[in-house]
């Protein structure tokens, strides 16, 4: 039996790095095709281009994986099914339970590996290449005057900032949000319309300041022309100091200006830790994460789409009558259309809360797991 385990593994990995490569060649042509133009009008360097798609094709190859292991399925057993080499497995008293194992086991495998490599080499690479194409290939152009929205940002002593619009030229935000956190509970919080960066410090403009339990005396501030009594009473508990103000000037705040400037990583530059921290806090300052919540579960619901396309594909593959390249070819095709688009319609409404964030990253794995497994009971034995 581990001289069929060998056989069957080899005629599968020889059909997964050969469908690897032809759907990495094609996703190259079919990118570079569409971006030829701007890389002509940017007079980039070929081999700027060569670092582009190299920094891409982890990228590439962990897209592409799914369709590749399906296909190398449908043609490494299409081929054993049609020159009778299934058949006579059977004979010999091997179920076809036992004849698949290896190819499952692989497949299996092959997913915990996605998710590792989407961890450490994905995020990395994917984030080197949006620094080459925006700052390298396009110049780096920035305009001076830019209004940014719904930037979220963590300072170094763990603050969060949340500002709704940002006036990069002015330094000018609004709708701010600034908390600190100790041992995951709101020590401080700060709401104001208005804030602007001047004298090297932060002064917020028409707001109200919270400090919980014993934080106030960690604060160095100083306040100027507070509220009038008609806009807002100042009060004190044993556990909230509550205080609105026109101007709160506050110098200890470690974060800067460019901090909130810089380009906010996708979720797709992010490993599944960091992802989970970003959500962590942003959930934690009462923000929404549907949309993020979503794309973590996706981390680790996408890589064991390699394995599930592999338990729905290879009954398919076990009837000799579906043998054959382009049989096979045509079939990966449409299953992968298939696949991905409820993928994509699972991620679009766990952004939009239509459905629970772990559901819709999980969704379409669930329903071709079960019609997998009901394909393969059916399968004959």
């Amino acid at each position: 039996m581990r001289i069929l385990d060998r056989y069957l593994i080899r005629q599968f990995g020889f059909a997964l790095i050969f469908s690897l490569i032809a759907f990495w060649v094609i996703f190259l042509v079919v990118d570079l095709v569409e971006h030829l133009d701007k890389f002509i009008d940017k007079d980039a360097p070929f081999f700027l281009v060569i670092r582009y798609y190299f920094y891409y094709t982890p990228y590439i190859l962990v897209l592409s994986l799914p369709v590749a292991m399906l296909l190398s399925s449908l043609f490494s057993l299409g081929q054993l099914a049609k020159h009778n080499e299934l058949t006579a497995m059977k004979s010999a008293g091997i179920s076809l339970y036992r004849i698949l194992l290896p190819m499952f086991a692989l497949s299996f495998l092959i997913s915990l590996f996605v998710i590792a490599f989407g961890e450490t080499i994905v995020p990395l690479t994917y984030q080197k290449m949006i620094e080459v194409k925006t700052v390298e290939i396009e110049k780096g152009k920035r305009e001076r005057n830019l209004i940014l929205q719904n930037i979220f940002v963590q300072a170094e002593d763990g603050r969060i900032f949340h500002l709704s619009h940002y006036d990069t030229k002015e330094r000018l935000g609004k709708d701010v949000l600034v908390q600190r956190f100790e041992r995951n509970r709101l020590k401080e919080e700060i709401r104001a319309k208005r804030v602007r960066w001047k004298n090297n410090g932060w002064l917020f403009e028409d707001g109200v300041e919270r400090i919980f339990s014993d934080a106030s005396d960690e604060l160095g501030k100083t306040k100027t022309d507070s509220l009038p009594a008609s806009s807002g009473e100042k009060y004190q508990s044993e556990t909230e100091k509550y205080e609105p103000f026109e101007k709160l000037f506050r110098l200890d705040l470690k974060i800067e200006p460019e901090a909130l400037v810089r380009r906010q990583k996708k979720s797709d530059e992010m490993g599944y830790f960091e992802l989970a921290e970003y959500v962590k806090i942003k959930k934690r300052s009462g923000q929404v994460v549907a949309k993020e919540t979503t794309d973590l579960h996706l981390k680790i619901a996408f890589p064991f789409v390699s394995f599930i396309i592999v338990l729905f594909g290879a009954p398919l593959a076990a009837n000799p009558k579906r043998s054959g390249l382009a049989i096979g070819f045509a079939i990966s095709l449409f299953i992968s259309f298939v696949y991905y688009t409820l993928i994509r319609m699972g991620q679009s409404f766990g952004y939009s809360e239509k459905l629970p964030p772990l559901l819709a990253a999980w969704a379409a794995n669930i329903l071709f797991a079960i019609l997998g497994t009901i394909l393969l009971v059916k399968a004959k034995k």
